[in-house]
């Protein structure tokens, strides 16, 4: 974890919002009643909440560590689209048609039992889990979860984490067709991204852009206020609205690059505004193998605080690029490694360090208790320093 709450919003005066869930429609002849749910927009009224709020910040865990669940159920994985000098319209097709049938809308009533929403989700193995935002399901009393097909299933929760916003949900299917992960290949900038869910309920909604960016840190409002920093997140400018939360963002070969989460808005315009923020696959996997094993994910800490390096401080401490500390909380491993405020942290192990999100990036490759090497600047002097990580305090 990296405590940032001194930090103001990587994206500026711009709010960063989870997409509300929209409202359910009323069963037919039956009085409406709708529950909206504004999770995110600082500036809107929140009328209802169905949706979670974190306060940890930048609580990362590890990516690379095996699946520590038990070896599922033969995985049916959807088709991977081949592509060769297709026109780009005809890509969208071909990926629309494999991707379409792993994903899920999630349907959601309230704690009280009065308020109904949805969001999306996507299935991860074919023995009926389904990856799903924390803030679509964390508050929910029942959900179930409608498929491609038009059959619908009641759904468990098998584990939430308000960190990285991401959930795991359970129903009695099997032989589901799963998503196909991108896991290793590089993510480039520039290349195609659609998004599939039920935006405004509108399920098997899909939308095509490309991606804008990536390792991006964001902050989001949650339903209280509080700051849930997402740290290297995908961003896009497919269009993601109200009722995407949870679905899949895929590249030109239907394969899963992240879980579709926030939106940056403007004014009282919770829609979309074409800079939509996704969790990275690998990670959201990573996390979703943990919670099918645990029901809880261990977030491994840090314990600084700072930002990126501006042009006078680059300057003065003679390096372009890396992670400015700005303080270092007490009793932490930061601390026991007698890093300071004013040290530059350049790498993480092997992975070069060239920012803050790049250094929560970092710590998420890393799990609680390991012993990991920082490289950092101090006074002009590249020195390092082992440094043992805990778990991330509530």
């Amino acid at each position: 974890m990296i405590d940032d709450r001194s930090r103001p919003e990587a994206t500026g005066a711009w709010p960063t919002a989870y997409p509300r869930i929209p409202a359910a429609p009323a069963p037919p002849g039956r009085a409406e009643s709708r529950v909206r749910v504004a999770v995110v927009a600082a500036v809107a009224a929140l009328i209802g909440s169905l949706g979670g709020a974190g306060a940890v910040l930048l609580a990362v865990r590890g990516v690379l560590e095996p699946p520590v669940a038990a070896a599922p159920a033969e995985v049916v994985p959807a088709p991977v689209v081949r592509v060769s000098g297709q026109e780009v319209r005809d890509q969208v097709v071909a990926v629309a048609e494999a991707v379409r049938p792993t994903v899920v809308q999630v349907d959601v009533v309230g704690g009280s039992g009065t308020g109904s929403g949805n969001g999306s989700g996507v299935v991860y193995r074919s023995d009926g889990y389904i990856i799903t935002n924390n803030h679509v399901v964390s508050t929910a009393g029942r959900l179930s979860v409608t498929f491609a097909d038009g059959t619908s299933e009641t759904a468990r929760v098998v584990g939430t984490d308000r960190d990285s916003d991401l959930a795991v949900l359970k129903v009695d299917r099997s032989g589901l067709p799963a998503i196909a992960v991108r896991d290793e290949e590089e993510l480039e900038v520039g290349e195609l991204a659609v998004a599939v869910g039920s935006p405004f309920g509108l399920q098997g909604s899909v939308t095509r852009g490309i991606v804008s960016a990536v390792d991006r840190g964001v902050s989001v409002r949650a339903p209280d206020g509080v700051a849930v920093s997402l740290p290297g997140v995908v961003q896009t400018d497919a269009s993601i609205n109200p009722g995407n939360s949870g679905g899949p963002l895929v590249d030109g070969r239907g394969r899963l690059i992240g879980i579709n989460s926030a939106i940056l808005t403007s004014g009282t315009n919770t829609g979309n505004a074409g800079v939509g923020f996704a969790i990275p696959a690998v990670y959201a996997v990573s996390v979703a193998d943990e919670l099918i094993a645990t029901g809880a994910v261990r977030h491994a800490f840090l314990g600084v605080s700072g930002g990126d390096l501006t042009p006078e401080v680059a300057q003065r401490v003679g390096v372009g690029q890396g992670a400015y500390i700005a303080g270092v909380t007490p009793d932490t491993p930061a601390a026991a490694a007698s890093l300071r405020e004013g040290d530059v942290i350049l790498a993480l192990g092997d992975t070069p360090v060239t920012s803050m999100a790049g250094l929560a990036t970092a710590v998420r490759q890393a799990h609680v208790g390991d012993t990991v090497r920082v490289t950092y600047r101090r006074g002009g002097v590249d020195l390092t320093v082992d440094v043992t990580l805990s778990e991330a305090p509530e």
